[in-house]
């Protein structure tokens, strides 16, 4: 390892590592659009797919379904194939996929092409953090991750503003009959906007060479040593020396010795691939890094899908709230037009926005937080910025069942959501070095889909059951960063 390290060290971070880090973070953008999107999409879709409470639930969770079902399938193709070869195709497919749900005309065809959109998008949703670590020395490995995924921020932003154009501006409200019952909403071209960065993406990944950590490892001396020179006259004017070169072929002998090359069937070779991670000495960093991930993705993914859901209720509140808490805010009933009624389809029947202000302030937090971590891991342990970010979570989800200031109760529930999805990637970043080369795409992939795990179950939870015990569930949420932030100490940071 540290022979590949000596080489990167030497060449140092230059101009690919920018415009690496500038596709993959567009695609990272691509994986919050077509899971957090939804957050936007659904409540905008209950009227024309008719869709009571439990749909829409059970429609924001469908994405992250998708990825979990796939994850571990494509961590074992692109440790196969390639991390470039599996994005590629991946990202295609998904763009390609995602269109067409937009013109579903029910709930069943729209979760269900929903469901295989993300299928595909479970590929770029880690792999890209894969490809990106493997052109990156340990030095600069966790600090390149972050920025990547300071992306998400961006994210955050881009689905709010074409919402701003599309769902909230009097001017856009159309409707134009296609064929059949299909009709064109703003919704619908919304949705199609989303897979924007995923194209753009697709055609900047053409301008990259393939991991060379991967080609070195599968034994491509020459495309390996080729990429490696290709970054070096990029980053440095110069080509590699001797010496480097020498370097590379002895970190090859190296990672060659561990590759396997299994003559089991397909299924057996997928499981046996992923044992080295349950062993020692992986196995007790891997597993309480997969159990913290599961209560990261909850609060960043699962509570923070319906945050523009519920801010736009809470703006669109009538009456007189001053003392009031978020919960009653939320749902007790007041005149106005969010009564709830008997009717479980009225409930939901309500797509309107009354603008989104409230998720721009999300998405700025996020972006500035990820600036925030990137510019403390050069003073602080990374374990530091580890606690410190779960303990105001946790602060933050305190403060929200009992506070009733209104600036108080907005951030109080954007650093609930925000902490724990910078210390995402954080932790995926840390795991990266980690593990060795060859088993590092099914390592990220077995973590973060216990992340979609806890997203898929707190999308669900929090859809269905925060109207009734809201309080209990917001306790509850606020307990958890405090149990990730207990197992610090048995995680690779």
């Amino acid at each position: 390892m540290e022979h590949f390290d000596l080489v990167m060290e030497e060449i140092g971070f230059g101009k690919v590592h920018v415009f690496a880090t500038l596709t993959l973070g567009l695609l990272q953008m691509l994986t919050i659009h077509e899971t957090m999107g939804m957050g936007i999409i659904g409540p905008a879709s209950v009227c024309d797919l008719h869709m009571n409470q439990a749909q829409l639930a059970s429609l924001t969770a469908a994405g992250f379904m998708g990825i979990i079902c796939s994850s571990y399938f494509w961590g074992y193709i692109t440790d196969k194939k390639g991390r470039r070869w599996t994005l590629l195709r991946t990202i295609t497919l998904s763009n390609l996929c995602s269109v067409m749900s937009m013109f579903m005309v029910s709930f069943t065809g729209f979760f269900v092409t929903r469901f295989i959109t993300c299928i595909f998008v479970a590929g770029p949703s880690f792999v890209a953090a894969t490809y990106l670590s493997e052109f990156c020395s340990h030095r600069i490995l966790i600090r390149t991750i972050t920025h990547m995924y300071m992306f998400t921020g961006f994210a955050m932003v881009y689905c709010p503003g074409w919402a701003s154009l599309f769902l909230s501006a009097s001017f856009m409200e159309f409707e134009v009959d296609v064929v059949g019952s299909l009709t064109l909403r703003p919704w619908r071209v919304l949705g199609c906007l989303n897979i924007i960065p995923g194209v753009v993406a697709f055609f900047l990944l053409l301008h990259l060479p393939e991991s060379p950590k991967f080609l070195l490892m599968i034994g491509d001396t020459q495309r390996g040593l080729a990429t490696m020179e290709w970054i070096s006259r990029k980053n440095t004017g110069r080509p590699l020396s001797d010496e480097q070169k020498e370097h590379l072929r002895t970190y090859q002998d190296h990672v060659e010795v561990k590759r396997r090359k299994g003559k089991h069937n397909f299924l057996l070779s997928m499981l046996n691939d992923a044992m080295p991670l349950f062993r020692k000495p992986f196995v007790g960093y891997f597993v309480c890094a997969c159990l913290v991930m599961f209560v990261l993705g909850l609060l960043a993914n699962g509570l923070g899908i319906w945050y523009t859901a519920m801010r736009n209720r809470c703006n669109m509140r009538q009456g007189n709230t001053e003392g009031m808490t978020f919960c009653r805010i939320l749902f007790v009933p007041d005149m106005g037009p969010i009564v709830e009624s008997e009717s479980d389809l009225e409930a939901v029947c309500n797509d309107s926005f009354l603008g989104f202000n409230d998720s721009f302030i999300l998405g700025a937090v996020y972006i500035v937080l990820y600036n925030l971590s990137w510019l403390s891991l050069f003073c602080v342990h990374k374990k530091v910025i580890f606690v410190f970010s779960l303990v105001a979570a946790s602060t933050g989800g305190f403060l929200l069942i009992f506070v009733t200031n209104y600036t108080f109760q907005l951030f109080s529930l954007v650093f609930l959501i925000a902490f724990p999805g910078v210390t995402v990637g954080l932790l995926g970043g840390s795991l990266l070095g980690f593990v060795p080369t060859y088993i590092r795409g099914k390592a990220l992939c077995i973590s973060l889909m216990w992340c979609r795990c806890g997203a898929a179950i707190g999308a669900i939870l929090v859809g269905s059951n925060i109207q009734d015990s809201c309080e209990l569930i917001l306790l509850a949420i606020a307990i958890l960063p405090l149990i990730a932030a207990c197992m610090e100490g048995y995680l690779p940071l």
